[in-house]
């Protein structure tokens, strides 16, 4: 795909926002609708999506480059674990946002919005390698992670075994894994079952860019932009995270191919909307956690672009 067609693919994703922006502001997509559409993506169009798109022939090598995706993504999430880590001993912050902002860091929306660009940009073989990076997001943020926003919360309780296995085993992972059964066992759905999947699952790119344009509809600009350490945060999420991606693609499989571009766009996502859910329920800093989802979503629309670019000369 050329820069112009690129551009293209990812103007045409995110202009979406626009409507669900001017809709929250005249008071008609309302937090009750914003959630009932968040709702709906994760119990319904987002595992049709999925299943969809991983719809196709069966092969040995698509088989074993789901083995270096899920590998290699989870290679992304460690690094940029252990740097944000790192990097929280030196800059200095409140106590409850180091945390946070570790969290911030490595968990990315891949889902809302990842999966949705790349399918915009790629099609739905790209849907089939972005929901595997997806499903290992999971695995670390309901375990990893949680305890990245505990440890910065004032009184916040320990998850219960139970309740982090729940969290794994959401909707969108078992749609990974029933998609994964069908391509592994050569199952292809008949087209009465195949159809409706097809179309719910065309549902998600415009339901999740118009939530997307809601939340920035409530950014309170002036309050947003003064804050140092959210820059840091949309810094190191939309910038380093893909450039360790970058690398670690380099070193293993080389630029070039689509699973390159897929590893590398879903670290370039922005922050995932659980730190603002979990810091919420661990009772952590949810107006920081809230800034950093806000900005870097914002901010994504320019530095997703520049990385898909990049891509093309790499």
């Amino acid at each position: 795909m050329g820069i112009l067609e690129l551009i293209s693919a990812l103007i045409k994703t995110f202009i979406i926002i626009f409507p669900g922006y001017i809709l929250k502001k005249k008071g008609i997509l309302t937090k009750q609708y914003t959630e009932g559409l968040s709702s709906i993506i994760t119990y319904i169009t987002y595992p049709c999506l999925v299943i969809n798109a991983m719809q196709r022939e069966f092969s040995m090598e698509v088989l074993n480059n789901c083995k270096y995706v899920v590998l290699i993504f989870m290679g992304v999430v460690l690094v940029s674990m252990l740097l944000s880590r790192i990097l929280t001993r030196f800059i200095r912050l409140p106590l409850s946002q180091v945390g946070i902002l570790s969290f911030m860091m490595v968990f990315g929306n891949t889902g809302f919005i990842g999966l949705p660009v790349l399918n915009g940009i790629f099609g739905s073989e790209a849907v089939f390698y972005g929901a595997l990076c997806d499903a290992s997001y999971d695995v670390f943020m309901f375990t990893i992670g949680i305890s990245l926003i505990q440890s910065s919360a004032a009184g916040g309780e320990k998850r219960k075994i139970g309740e982090i296995l729940k969290g794994i085993l959401n909707p969108c992972f078992f749609g990974v894994m029933i998609g994964l059964i069908l391509f592994v066992c050569r199952i292809d759905l008949p087209d009465l079952i195949g159809s409706p999947i097809e179309s719910v699952g065309a549902m998600t790119s415009p339901m999740a860019m118009l939530i997307v344009g809601s939340h920035l509809a409530d950014m309170k600009l002036k309050e947003l932009f003064a804050s140092k350490s959210v820059y840091l945060v949309c810094f190191l999420k939309l910038m380093i995270s893909p450039l360790i991606a970058l690398l670690l693609v380099k070193m293993f499989i080389g630029t070039g191919s689509l699973i390159a571009s897929v590893l590398i766009l879903q670290a370039a996502m922005p922050v995932a909307m659980c730190s603002v859910i979990f810091s919420e329920q661990y009772r952590a800093d949810v107006n920081f956690a809230a800034k950093g989802v806000l900005l870097s979503s914002l901010l994504c629309i320019f530095t997703i672009p520049a990385f898909a670019i990049l891509l093309q000369y790499s």
